[in-house]
């Protein structure tokens, strides 16, 4: 609460811009804001890193005050406060209502409770451009202090060695958003051998505002035969933990048959849950999914049986550090 609150007041915006302490007078300046709420919100900030204080009413910036200036932080906080929480409200009533089912149909959901429609949460975005917008942006940023897939997937080894060189497709963000994920390939390959393919709803398309020429755009709605064939690689991005274990058969499905055999892999980047003792940040976003798609966070075991369900192996799990976010490698099954 108290870091919408910041993003409202402007808080962050005067803390980064300035040169030296910052006090109250100057914090509370863009909104006319009372001292007495400036120096409570303040005690929160300091307390949680967002800033530290120098002092009786002299605070400076920190390394996490400056990134709650970026666009993506503004649109989380604005999605979760704005989007969220009034299907998270809502949620305890929903389970009761169901019995404790566990969630899996993308139209009888939370949201859908919350928001009195039938609408999937992708449709309800679609049909809501302003949130829509909070969302993008915040995707659009969703890596955060994460680190680039391709800065420790051994990209070389898996994908351009042995790659098809020419007008032919290479590499095929599914469900891209605006881009992201591929400008920063090409600017780290940007001598690639094929085509950048970037797949994602009509609605999120059409919304793109800048875009590498050289990256192809495809309107695709991922429950409908895969367009793009004999890709090197199908990259998914936290796509497949937005859905219940029969919607990823129908999507993986409609990738495997484009596909081919020896060649091609599938990417998944998406939590690798441990078998036991998950930490905060994965069952956070395991209740984040359950309640806005609503999807689900799965283990090696589970990702495993899901491949398998459809034909495809499992090749490797890639895990660069021990917050669980990883690559799940696979390919078409030899059987």
């Amino acid at each position: 609460m108290a870091l919408k609150i910041a993003i409202d007041m402007e808080l962050f915006i005067v803390l980064t811009k300035a040169t030296s302490f910052v006090t109250w007078k100057e914090l509370a300046a863009p909104k006319n804001a009372e001292k007495a709420l400036v120096e409570r919100i303040m005690r929160v900030l300091v307390a949680n890193g967002f800033a530290e204080e120098h002092g009786p009413g002299k605070y400076t910036s920190t390394y996490l005050s400056n990134q709650m200036t970026e666009k993506a932080s503004v649109g989380l906080l604005d999605s979760i406060f704005t989007d969220f929480l009034p299907a998270i409200h809502k949620t305890p009533i929903f389970l009761k209502h169901t019995s404790y089912q566990n969630p899996t149909n993308p139209t009888k959901g939370p949201v859908q409770y919350a928001y009195a429609t039938t609408l999937s949460c992708w449709d309800w975005l679609a049909a809501n451009p302003q949130a829509l917008d909070r969302f993008n942006s915040f995707m659009e940023g969703g890596r955060g202090d994460m680190i680039y897939w391709a800065d420790w997937f051994p990209v070389k080894e898996r994908l351009l060695h042995g790659a098809v060189k020419g007008d032919v497709p290479f590499l095929v963000d599914v469900g891209g958003g605006r881009g992201h994920e591929l400008r920063a390939f090409k600017q780290r390959f940007p001598m690639g051998p094929g085509q950048l393919v970037l797949e994602d709803l009509p609605f999120v398309i059409d919304d793109i505002q800048e875009l590498d020429v050289d990256i192809k755009k495809v309107k695709y709605d991922f429950f409908c035969p895969q367009p793009v064939k004999g890709a090197r690689a199908y990259y998914f991005k936290h796509i497949l933990h937005d859905w219940s274990d029969e919607n990823c058969q129908e999507i993986l499905t409609n990738t495997a048959a484009a596909m081919k055999r020896g060649y091609s892999k599938i990417l998944i980047e998406d939590y690798i849950l441990p078998d036991q003792n998950a930490d905060s940040r994965q069952t956070t976003m395991d209740m984040m999914v359950m309640v806005f798609c609503p999807g689900m966070e799965r283990t090696q075991q589970m990702w495993t049986e899901l491949l398998a369900s459809v034909g495809l192996k499992v090749k490797k799990f890639w895990l660069p550090g021990h917050d669980g976010l990883g690559i799940i490698e696979a390919e078409i099954s030899d059987s």
